[in-house]
């Protein structure tokens, strides 16, 4: 077929994207979101989602990571979910402040906090991100979770390259793929 007809016919830059790996499950987890109430999260089975690991006064990584959340906000359908790493200051109330400054959509964008335990196990032993140890570190890396809640991708927050990556692997998931 030559080039021509190979346009025509579409067949051209068409190319499937493979399946995104999957590197873990997560499992059920109980917290308290920015409101004060328990967050079950099996409220997220069925949802596409994108999580991050946070505190409200970081002022190194976490505003680029909660300005990048905004835009997949935005652009996507998908839930957001910021765990913080800070359970002692980070309580629902700084957790709704914060929110409110990133315009954050309370049906769809959850802010946790609750036992370090909890927090920890989700970041150590799903995600593999870091420990919920009281240090204040954590991952700069947003993270895909499918609908099924397979975690899917981890995604630098420097560059626009590994944003739109991010976005395209949510626009995949949202058509099965």
């Amino acid at each position: 077929m030559t080039r021509r007809a190979l346009l025509a016919t579409g067949l051209v830059g068409c190319a499937q994207r493979p399946a995104l790996p999957v590197f873990n499950t997560v499992p059920a987890f109980t917290l308290t979101d920015q409101t004060g109430a328990a967050f079950d999260g099996g409220r997220l089975s069925g949802k596409i989602w994108v999580a991050n690991f946070m505190f409200t006064s970081c002022t190194a990584t976490c505003p680029r990571q909660s300005t990048i959340l905004q835009r997949v906000q935005q652009e996507t359908a998908a839930d957001l979910v910021s765990f913080t790493v800070d359970v002692a200051r980070d309580t629902p109330e700084v957790l709704a402040a914060f929110a409110k400054r990133y315009g954050a959509d309370a049906a769809r964008w959850h802010f946790l906090t609750g036992a370090a335990e909890t927090l920890n196990r989700v970041a150590f032993e799903v995600f593999q991100v870091g420990n919920v140890d009281g240090k204040l570190e954590h991952s700069s890396r947003l993270l895909l979770v499918d609908s099924k809640g397979a975690y899917r991708g981890n995604y630098p927050i420097t560059g626009e390259e590994s944003i739109n990556r991010l976005l395209a692997d949510i626009k995949q998931l949202e058509e099965g793929k």
